[in-house]
């Protein structure tokens, strides 16, 4: 069974030199950036990936799902932080797993 990789996507994004200034001009933007760098990584090495945003601020009453480029995504509820979304993730799966954040959490 492939390992799985979860990502804190907005975590990520401001902790990385690299996609940060995207970031700062345009929040779409750095998202883009970021499953643009994941999908060439997956030509590499194929493990199947989720990428949490946060929905905290500005996200709608319900959980959205997507998948783009190979990469799953989701974007929590307006009021849940995608630590919330990680941790539920990690609990259901059967999967082995690697959490990239740089959260406490």
């Amino acid at each position: 069974m492939p390992l799985r990789i979860i990502i804190d996507g907005y975590n990520f994004i401001r902790q990385s030199p690299t996609l940060r200034p995207y970031d700062e001009e345009d929040l779409a933007r750095g998202r883009e950036k970021l499953i643009g760098m994941l999908s060439s990584y997956r030509m590499l090495k194929p493990n199947p990936m989720t990428v949490v945003f946060d929905g905290w601020n500005a996200g709608t009453g319900t959980e959205h799902h997507s998948r783009e480029k190979g990469i799953d995504i989701v974007y929590s509820k307006k009021g849940e932080k995608a630590d919330e979304v990680i941790k539920r993730l990690v609990l259901q799966s059967r999967e082995e797993l690697i959490v990239v954040t740089s959260d406490g959490e």
